[in-house]
């Protein structure tokens, strides 16, 4: 029986922006004993979201969930572990173009968690896949349903890399923050930066 050693990593961040403090907190995950040589190419799937159907009311916040969220932080990750460099990262459109050409969707190999299948069809060593929990602005909601002044923005979503064949964790992260000045997809931008910076420092290592 293969035993794997996930090594955990606690990350406090606390970013300047503009005149606000934005307070993030990111916890990674390495896979120790697995051969992270081995991957060399990775493509970034749409990341699940919740659908948002809570109502706020005047005692209790709500913070709404972009209806785009997927596909924006989707496309962040990409982006960024492109700079690293260290894997060959299948474009977002591409992704989806070559998914549609073969009549398959996102969300359907998704839910079947077939990553083997969607290696196959993208010609990958690895997918890396993502869970929204909060991505929005919080608010508060008076009882005739009008909204009023914003009270914070924020973003929070897990993100794993899983190797096609094993079907292994190679690395995870959870990411988590919360500004009073950054929308959304600023916010995100930022967690994003720091997180995965830190990551493949630790990758590297």
């Amino acid at each position: 029986m293969k035993v794997i050693i996930m090594k955990k990593y606690a990350l406090l961040f606390l970013l300047l922006s503009s005149c606000a403090t934005v307070g993030t907190v990111s916890k990674i995950d390495i896979n120790e004993n697995f051969p992270h040589d081995e991957i060399q190419k990775v493509a970034v799937i749409m990341f699940e979201a919740p659908v948002d159907k809570k109502k706020g009311n005047i005692l209790a916040p709500k913070a709404s969930i972009d209806p785009n969220a997927g596909a924006i932080l989707s496309s962040m990750t990409a982006r960024e572990l492109t700079k690293w460099g260290k894997y060959v990262v299948i474009n977002r459109k591409a992704v989806e173009e070559e998914l549609k050409f073969k009549k398959l969707k996102e969300e359907d190999l998704l839910q079947a968690q077939n990553y083997l299948n969607l290696g196959k069809q993208l010609g990958v060593d690895a997918i890396v896949v993502g869970k929204i929990e909060r991505f929005g602005v919080s608010y508060r909601a008076m009882s005739s349903g009008l909204f009023v002044t914003p009270i914070t923005t924020k973003v929070s979503f897990t993100v794993r890399c899983v190797d096609v064949i094993s079907n292994e964790t190679i690395w995870s992260a959870k990411i988590k923050g919360n500004s009073v000045m950054d929308n959304e997809r600023a916010l995100a931008s930022k967690l994003i930066s720091e997180t995965f910076e830190a990551l493949n420092t630790k990758l590297n290592e």
